[in-house]
């Protein structure tokens, strides 16, 4: 898998790592990248690395708890939440009790179907792990099925526990094409890795990280998967 890690800079070819050396003394001064890359001289280096980005691939990173099996064989699928309830009812419903499984299809009915525009046939990414061990990222890894199936449940309920004891937590790392992301900022593949230089200068500053969501699945061949634990 070949893919631009945003969190590592220090990978970039030697003429691009140079453009970063360039504003180190102004990393040096800024708290917030978000300031940072608002600088004119920063701001001509983010279109530039945005620019080498947007011709190869970036690495985006899923959190989840599942079958590593089903994703080093399958991928990650985009599917609709009903799709994704069905089959959980078919592989694990029996797990649960009949007043369990009650309550989630009530929890799925009043919460997943008004949602089904954000979640529905797309899949999530971070490209940094800023948030992996924050309260979302726990639930994520923390239940199966993602927030199609969880989203309303409490980890220290029953429900909870057993969605705690199926598959495992798990990061996967995925080869995306930029120009098939959608994010909610202008140029953010430059933004974060000038983000993620300025915490190399300065560790305690505060990073950029975005969302991104695809609408096609990820072949297993462009991803790795890897324990969260």
């Amino acid at each position: 898998m070949n893919a631009i890690d945003l969190q590592r800079p220090e990978l970039l070819p030697e003429a691009l790592r140079a453009r970063l050396q360039s504003i180190e003394s102004l990393c040096r001064n800024e708290e917030f990248s978000e300031n940072l890359v608002q600088h004119p001289k920063v701001r001509n280096i983010v279109i530039e690395l945005d620019s080498y980005c947007m011709d190869r691939r970036v690495l985006g990173i899923h959190y989840t708890r599942a079958i590593r099996t089903d994703i080093e064989r399958k991928g990650l699928l985009v599917r609709t939440g009903a799709e994704i309830r069905d089959e959980f009812v078919q592989r694990f419903g029996e797990e649960f009790g009949a007043d369990e499984l009650g309550q989630l299809q009530r929890l799925w009915s009043s919460h997943q179907e008004k949602q089904a525009n954000i979640r529905d046939s797309m899949l999530w990414f971070n490209f940094t792990l800023s948030a992996y061990g924050s309260s979302g990222s726990a639930y994520l890894v923390g239940m199966y099925g993602g927030e199609q199936i969880h989203m309303g449940i409490a980890m220290d309920t029953p429900v909870g526990k057993k969605l705690a004891g199926i598959g495992e937590p798990l990061l996967v790392k995925c080869a995306l094409d930029p120009h098939k992301v959608k994010t909610c900022i202008e140029h953010p593949w430059g933004k974060i890795l000038v983000s993620s230089f300025h915490m190399k200068v300065e560790p305690e500053a505060f990073r950029i990280d975005q969302d991104g969501k695809v609408t096609e699945s990820i072949s297993p061949e462009d991803l790795v998967v890897e324990s969260a634990h």
